[in-house]
C-alpha cells in the first residue's frame, strides 16, 4: 500500500504515525485482536502483543524498568532495528519482528501486514 493508494477493506486504522516513536511499540485492539505495532526505521510491523513464552505484553519492550534494579539491563527488552527483532520485556525472548518466530524454541506468534498511509497506520486483519 503506498501513500497514493486507497486503504483496502481488510485494513483497519490503528494509530497515527506520530503515536509510535522509532524503535518503540504500542498496543492496539483491532477487531478484538490485541496487536503490538512497532516502528522500525520508519516502517511499521505488527504482531500479536503476547510473547509465546508466558504471555508478556510485547509492546512494553524497551520501557524503563520499574523494579528488579539488580538485573543486568536498564530497560525491559527492546527493539533491535538492525536484526529486525523484539525482545520480550519479561524474560528477553527475542522474536523475529517479521515472522513472529522465537528461533531457539521454534514457537511463533501471529503477524499482520502493517502500512502507513497519509500519516495513519493500518493493519490488515
Amino acid at each position: 500500500m503506498s501513500t497514493d493508494s486507497q486503504v483496502k477493506d481488510d485494513y483497519v486504522k490503528v494509530a497515527s504515525v506520530e503515536d509510535i516513536p522509532r524503535g518503540r511499540g504500542i498496543a492496539v485492539n483491532a477487531n478484538g485482536i490485541e496487536i503490538a505495532i512497532f516502528n522500525v526505521k520508519g516502517e511499521f510491523h505488527a504482531l500479536s502483543n503476547r510473547c509465546p513464552h508466558q504471555n508478556a505484553p510485547l509492546y512494553k519492550a524497551g520501557e524503563e524498568k520499574i523494579n528488579a534494579e539488580h538485573t543486568w539491563t536498564e530497560s525491559r527488552g527492546g527493539v533491535n532495528e538492525e536484526e529486525l527483532s523484539v525482545s520480550c520485556p519479561w524474560h528477553l525472548w527475542e522474536l523475529d519482528i517479521e515472522s513472529g518466530e522465537h528461533e531457539v524454541s521454534g514457537k511463533c506468534i501471529g503477524t499482520f501486514d502493517a502500512e502507513a498511509v497519509d500519516g495513519d497506520v493500518y493493519v490488515r486483519i
